[in-house]
Parts: structure tokens; sequence; C-alpha cells
């Protein structure tokens, strides 16, 4: 959780760096999500007060539901409006490389967030190391499980990046104890109601399951649903991802034995603080005062002894909690 801290105040750096002028030049920037979830709108509140806080206009959209069909259109949208710059989170990081070509020959600058695309020339990735992410999940797992048991992996995507580098970093961590055996790797297609029944199906299909891995945000919820119903809590355990306040209550309950906390917030914000500086000060000169060419927003591994204290952290760093 330190370094929850150090990137906050890098992330204030950037504010002041840019801090605009009652004479500024109105910029209208724009950031692409996924899908609608409660993760979704976390970074929203991010891109709110990133707007708020530079005097400028951010749109956000994400599609109802995974789809990128819908992101190609998003983004052809955007371009047509002449905004000043783009973040976006590829649902499938070869499908938007066409138009995200489209928007660098137009000036456009772009950044990812939450999901990296690094073939569409975008400038810099702000958010998770999902491999390091999936292998801290792993390392979690593999102390719950004492070293033996049997997982399931459930997913909302296949071609996503995010979720195959979190599912490599996660195998590559249990893989150094041969008495964890990975049973199924199952996708949704972002479908909260399928994802239910895909937990539902493989507790029915493995009947000595020991534990699940939910790589999304509404995984590890669908698990802990189908757990408890089966009459199986704390008898299959699960590690899984985000801290939206459904995850929360289950940790609460003890279903979910711990989450890997992103921070959503800061994904937002700073995809507005960088574009916003590019805008301002130049593409060159804004990368040439990141750190690298990735942002690693960090995780925090929350289970239900620390809760408390992760609560205070973010209350204190000013980042809303809905929970």
């Amino acid at each position: 959780m330190k370094r929850l801290v150090a990137i906050w105040l890098f992330l204030m750096l950037l504010v002041a760096l840019g801090v605009p002028t009652m004479a500024a030049e109105q910029i209208k920037l724009a950031v692409l999500g996924k899908s609608v979830h409660p993760y979704w709108s976390e970074v929203e509140l991010g891109v709110k007060a990133a707007a708020k806080a530079y005097g400028i206009d951010a749109t956000f959209f994400v599609p109802p539901r995974e789809d990128i069909a819908r992101q190609v259109t998003a983004m052809e949208g955007f371009i047509a409006q002449g905004v000043k710059g783009i973040s976006f989170a590829a649902s499938d990081p070869d499908a938007l490389k066409a138009v995200a070509k489209k928007a660098l020959q137009e000036g456009i600058p772009l950044v990812t967030l939450d999901t990296d695309s690094p073939d569409s020339g975008r400038y810099i990735y702000i958010g998770t190391d999902n491999y390091s992410a999936g292998k801290e999940a792993g390392e979690q797992m593999v102390k719950i499980l004492n070293g033996n048991g049997k997982v399931a992996i459930l997913t909302g995507s296949l071609t996503a990046r995010n979720s195959l580098e979190r599912i490599q970093g996660f195998k590559d961590a249990v893989a150094k104890h041969p008495g964890i055996k990975i049973v199924t790797i199952q996708s949704d297609n972002e479908d909260a109601q399928k994802a239910l029944a895909l937990a539902e199906s493989v507790l029915q299909t493995y009947p000595d399951l020991n534990a699940i891995f939910g790589v999304y945000a509404y995984n590890g919820p669908s698990a802990a649903s189908a757990i408890k119903t089966a009459g199986k809590a704390g008898k299959v355990h699960v590690v899984c991802f985000d801290t939206t306040p459904d995850i929360i209550k289950w940790i609460k309950e003890g279903v979910i034995d711990a989450t890997i906390g992103q921070r959503p917030y800061m994904m937002g914000y700073l995809s507005v603080a960088v574009l916003y500086n590019m805008n301002k000060i130049g593409v060159k000169n804004t990368l040439q005062m990141l750190p690298k060419t990735n942002i690693d927003t960090g995780v925090d591994v929350v289970t239900r002894a620390n809760l408390e204290e992760y609560k205070k952290l973010l209350k204190n760093l000013g980042i809303p909690v809905k929970w």
C-alpha cells in the first residue's frame, strides 16, 4: 500500500505542472472503457475529478458489455468530434490498431489505461502491471491452499491483454507448487449472468474443487454467490480482482478470501492528467517527465484482516470509498 502514496504524489506533480489559467483554451478529451460495471464507474469518477481540476471537458464512454465493434465505432466518433486526446482500454489489442493509427495521423495523442495495446502506437500505458498482479493472486492462492488443491479460472475475456497477462502470472506462480492443479479456464465474454452460470457449472463439474480464481471484477462475486448457494463457503476458496462494493461484501462475509485491489480511480485521473499535459507542453516534454513508458498504478492485496486499514488509506488520500 505504500506504493499507492508514491503514485498519488506523482499524480499531484502532474496537476501542479499543468494548472490551467482562466484564459486557457478549452480542451476536450475522451476516455473509452470496456463495459458497464462498478469498476468502470470508479474510473469515470477519476476522469471527472481530473477534468474538474484542470477545467476541461472529458467524455467517458463504455459499451453496455464488452463489444469490440462498439469500441471501434466510439473511437471513430471521438476522432470525428475533434477531441484533443484519447485514453482507451482495448478489449482486443489488435482490433483497435487501425483506428488508433488514424487518430495519431490526425495529431490526437493516445494513451491506454487498464488494458494495454502496445502495438497501437499509444504513447504510454497507465494501469496495473497485470502479469505481476496475476502472479500476486497466484501467490495468495498458494498460501490459502497450503500448496495443494484444484483451481478453476474464470475470466471475462480470452483476447484482452489484461486477462491473458493475469492468467499467465497466476499460472506461473502456482506452477512452482505441483500440488496445485488448474482444472479449467473459462470465459463468459463479460456477461455477468453467464459468469454466475459458469461458476455454478464448475462447482458441479468438479465436486472436489478447492478454489476459484476470478480474473475480472465480477468473476469474484459470481463465484462467491455460487459457492454460498451450493453450501460450500469455506470449502471452496476465492481469490479475485478489484475492490468494488459487492466484492467487499463477500470479503466481509468470509466467502472471498483475498482480492487484488487495483486503482481504477487513479487510472482515470492520470489518463486525463497525462493527456492534458500532452496538449499543454507537448507529447515529448510530457513523456520526458514521466517515470517510464508504463505508469504502473500498482495493486493492494485486500483481505478481511486488513480491510479497515485499506479503507482508511483510501480516505486519507481523498479517493472515494463506496463501501
